[in-house]
């Protein structure tokens, strides 16, 4: 992905051409570089462009950055409670069988349960934000399997 600039948040064909343009964890380091970025500007960005689509976008790029290798026999399912601008959005990761696939939606008798912000969920994903410290700052909430949710990171290509 080229530079970004943050587009102009009341036209619709803007935010939907940023929003398109996220791919991968490539995509979403220009983001939180372009000039201007901060939280309040994430979050500007995700409510112009709508939680759940950007959720459902981030979520499955976790799906396609999964390496099953590093993960190796490890299956479970992940919630995550995100906090965005119009309130908390649930999603969940099933990691079983080589493949992780994200999906809206709680999920009883997860694993591990993790609530995080917009913000910070789209610097985890961009591998901008180091899990460890995340959770050890309280940015990352964390529920359940600690070893499990300790490792999940790593499973993955940022």
């Amino acid at each position: 992905m080229s530079e970004i600039v943050i587009p102009d948040l009341d036209d619709a064909a803007e935010v939907e051409g940023l929003l398109g343009r996220i791919g991968g964890p490539d995509d979403l380091r220009a983001l939180l570089d372009a000039p201007g970025v901060d939280d309040a500007a994430i979050d500007a960005f995700v409510d112009a462009a709508g939680p759940s689509r950007v959720l459902d976008r981030l979520f499955s790029i976790m799906g396609e950055r999964f390496v099953p290798e590093r993960a190796g026999d490890a299956a479970g399912v992940v919630q995550w409670s995100v906090g965005t601008p119009s309130g908390v959005f649930t999603y969940h990761v099933a990691i079983a069988d080589g493949r992780a696939r994200g999906e809206r939606g709680a999920y009883t008798g997860a694993v591990v349960s993790l609530r995080i912000s917009t913000p910070d969920l789209l610097r985890l994903c961009a591998g901008r934000l180091n899990p460890v410290t995340g959770f050890t700052a309280g940015r990352i909430k964390l529920q359940g399997d600690m070893m499990f949710g300790a490792k999940l990171s790593a499973w993955f290509d940022h």
